[in-house]
């Protein structure tokens, strides 16, 4: 994916396979148009418009295969969820690939921007695997440290979304993501200076406004997420979460202009100013979009059966696992637990006696508890262990 990809022919295709496709080209997507931004990359910022290209040809796909398969107007009720997943998961698209744009033009990098992607749950970084490193003829998906590698550039090509067999040979650059922890382990193994999202000197004013950015990404994000699971198991209460978190970023987004406005900056810095506005706007599009896709349910709309099949077989999965009393989770703080550097999954929401919350970092895991986690499919097992205490036993949550 990535090199000399042509148009998609305009043609009937299976919905299943569209939405999948959607799917995983919304989650590239935007790992990759940060990571353009970040480390100021314009050719991967022109492979984030080449996603948002085909994603275009899939969605128009996706409206003629609705269009076949509506014959009655019972058949069009059913299928306008799917429509509306397809489209909702294109404009996330769309909003990535206007942050690619801002790499394409030369956006400058705020300092708050940086500092924000220097505290998130989640970290990029862009590694060069060196000539006897410990990287060097490694696989993609059997690195130690647990990593994600998004891409792989190699000869002057990008590698993007490499298969897990994929061997890593001395000259890539990487682009990974991963658990601050395992960043950090990735940076070590490279044995070369890397480039990674480093911590800058930052007055308070900064501080603040990094704190805003970096809860408002993670807010934009964890709302695809609750909007994914909800229409995964047919929940309006989850449904209601993710509406009420595009509310929060709402509110998020109006504190971050206010804070903007309120600094003082000189005509030099109006560039970098201007960008995190616009990536703040850009999280915001996102929440929004996650926010309608989620609104099928709460309009009483049934999601129809293949939305499900498209979520269970995209790259990126949905796990519900309940505590047993024989895990090594019991009475640990979620941060403690170490989750993600375990399982390579995230959790996204708990539910306890019958109450659905998103957890903190200091949320203790209790016997019977149902984890709502989000990763990728290597970690599902993982995570089933070490919930039920070392026996894996599939999806052990009951919603």
């Amino acid at each position: 994916m990535g090199q000399g990809r042509g148009r998609l022919a305009l043609r009937p295709a299976p919905v299943r396979e569209i939405l999948v496709d959607l799917k995983d080209l919304c989650e590239l997507a935007i790992d990759l148009a940060y990571s353009a931004y970040l480390f100021h990359s314009p050719d991967l910022a022109q492979e984030v418009l080449e996603i948002e290209e085909h994603a275009g040809d899939l969605l128009l796909n996706l409206e003629m295969a609705l269009m076949l398969a509506a014959r009655r107007p019972e058949d069009a009720m059913a299928l306008v969820p799917v429509s509306r997943v397809g489209s909702s998961i294109a404009r996330i698209i769309d909003a990535a690939a206007d942050i690619a744009k801002m790499v394409v033009r030369g956006a400058g990098l705020h300092p708050a921007i940086r500092e924000a992607f220097a505290h998130t749950k989640e970290r990029l970084v862009r590694v060069l695997v060196a000539e006897g490193s410990e990287l060097a003829n490694k696989k993609a998906g059997e690195l130690e440290p647990w990593v994600e590698v998004i891409a792989v550039k190699r000869n002057g090509d990008w590698i993007l979304n490499p298969e897990d067999d994929e061997l890593l040979l001395p000259g890539d650059v990487i682009i990974a993501r991963g658990s601050p922890e395992e960043v950090r382990e990735l940076v070590e193994l490279a044995e070369e200076p890397s480039k990674a999202v480093g911590v800058p000197e930052s007055d308070e004013h900064v501080v603040r406004l990094a704190e805003l950015l970096t809860e408002l990404k993670e807010s934009s994000e964890l709302a695809i997420d609750l909007a994914y699971t909800a229409l995964l198991l047919n929940s309006p209460e989850l449904a209601r979460e993710a509406e009420r978190l595009e509310e929060y970023v709402d509110e998020l987004h109006a504190d971050l202009q206010v804070a903007v406005l309120a600094s003082k900056f000189n005509v030099v810095e109006v560039e970098d100013i201007l960008a995190l506005l616009r990536i703040a706007f850009l999280g915001e599009e996102i929440a929004d979009a996650a926010a309608e896709m989620a609104r099928v349910m709460l309009r009483g709309l049934e999601p129809h059966p293949v939305i499900k099949m498209a979520i269970e077989e995209s790259d990126e999965r949905v796990a519900i696992v309940e505590v047993a009393p024989s895990s090594p989770l019991v009475g640990k703080a979620l941060a403690e637990a170490r989750i993600p550097e375990e399982t390579g999954m995230w959790i996204v929401a708990m539910r306890r006696g019958g109450r659905l919350f998103r957890p903190k970092g200091a949320t203790l895991i209790k016997p019977g508890d149902v984890l709502i986690a989000v990763g990728y499919a290597e970690g599902e097992k993982d995570l089933a262990e070490l919930a039920g205490g070392g026996a894996s036993s599939g999806e052990t949550g009951s919603w």
